[in-house]
């Protein structure tokens, strides 16, 4: 496929990359002044966008992370870090890199292997997955 129709159609190195991100918070309060901050401070300021649902106490958003020359996982870390660095944000989990025009999108609430971040003193979120119930 020619450069021009890679570019057009969002085909190999014009693929654009996403993940979904659900994060917990512990409170409800300041939830207007939290999703305005999220979206400013943790996903602009890293060059992102982000669609989904914001409430009073959970995010759920599928944040874009760009083409892979963009460092998807580095931007993505950085969205992380800014919620593990949050007092009021309880948990986040993680879904897996997927391309956001052609891919498979599976929900993460649907799956027992997520990556999962705790708020810690750590600025590196954990990536362990769940166990699955048995």
């Amino acid at each position: 496929m020619k450069k021009r129709l890679r570019k057009k159609k969002h085909r190999g190195e014009f693929t654009e990359w996403g993940r979904q991100l659900v994060a917990n918070r512990n409170t409800k309060a300041d939830a207007e002044a939290f999703q305005d901050a999220f979206i400013l401070e943790a996903v602009e300021a890293n060059g992102c966008y982000c669609g989904g649902s914001l409430s009073d106490d959970k995010v759920d958003v599928i944040v874009e992370l760009g083409r892979m020359s963009d460092d998807p996982e580095k931007r993505f870390a950085r969205v992380t870090g800014w919620l593990n660095a949050r007092h009021d944000v309880e948990s986040w989990r993680a879904g897996p890199l997927f391309d956001l025009w052609h891919g498979d999108y599976d929900d993460i609430e649907d799956k027992s292997e997520q990556q999962v971040g705790q708020v810690s003193s750590e600025s590196s979120p954990s990536s362990a997955p769940d166990e699955p119930s048995t």
